[in-house]
């Protein structure tokens, strides 16, 4: 199964970039600093062959050109013309093969209105870019809260055996975050604690399980115990949750 080749690779202050591989190919998911991908696919004797990406901002991006110094004729998949070197554009509900696996692409507008997420149904895989963070969703940058909330339903309806690949290391600040509008901070001390467990012993909070994120994550799921308590407590229907904790995150 591919779930045991891929490598997460800090970038930059907080980013997360993806390395999938099997054999001697790997392909890269939103790579935003070229050289330490380039130093782990030398040490692994591995050929970049393809790169996706999720969304057209720069730290996202920014590594893209570093690789093909290296490796020329990598095949760039992206959602936009836009995106320099793009040489493959995805689409909503696209199957794609890489050189390890195959996605589908699902569109999920919100954060960005190009923003897309690569979704591998046989490895239960899902490199969800900025669009879901463990325990938070992306900031609403360029689409709607309707675009964004309808986006995270479409990662809610999938496979609870999922596993999560997310874009930024922001795990603790969204803990800390449901804690103070939950004001009950026991509601969330299982999630504390194998959270600072997983900090303590990997220094990173990814991959996730999509399973908990539907108990957890109140962005994602307000149909769990919590949600539903949740808006009974502020009697807010599932979208006005959304959108209450999506403008209190915003001045968190």
């Amino acid at each position: 199964m591919l779930a045991n080749k891929v490598s997460v690779i800090n970038q930059l202050n907080d980013n997360y970039s993806y390395i999938l591989f099997d054999k001697n190919n790997a392909c890269i998911i939103d790579p935003a600093e070229s050289l330490p991908i380039l130093e782990y696919v030398k040490k692994n004797n591995l050929i970049i062959r393809d790169i996706f990406i999720t969304h057209h901002h720069r730290d996202h991006t920014s590594g893209v050109e570093g690789i093909l110094n290296f490796f020329p004729h990598v095949a760039i998949h992206s959602p936009s013309s836009h995106i320099k070197n793009t040489r493959y554009i995805l689409r909503d509900n696209e199957e794609i093969n890489s050189c390890v696996n195959s996605f589908k692409i699902l569109s999920t507008p919100g954060h960005t209105t190009d923003h897309i997420i690569y979704y591998d149904e046989f490895n239960k895989l899902l490199f969800s870019g900025d669009t879901l963070f463990r325990l938070g969703c992306g900031r609403v940058f360029e689409g709607t809260l309707q675009q964004m909330y309808n986006s995270l339903q479409k990662i809610n309806q999938l496979n609870d055996e999922i596993i999560v690949y997310c874009g930024h290391e922001y795990t603790l600040n969204n803990l800390s975050f449901l804690e103070s509008i939950l004001q009950n901070k026991e509601l969330l001390n299982e999630a504390r604690v194998k959270i600072e467990d997983e900090l303590h012993l990997f220094n990173k909070t990814v991959p996730f399980s999509l399973k908990e994120e539907k108990i957890y994550n109140l962005f994602l799921n307000q149909n769990s115990n919590l949600g539903k308590k949740t808006k009974e407590k502020l009697n807010l229907t599932d979208f006005e949750l959304f959108k209450f904790l999506r403008h209190q995150k915003d001045i968190f």
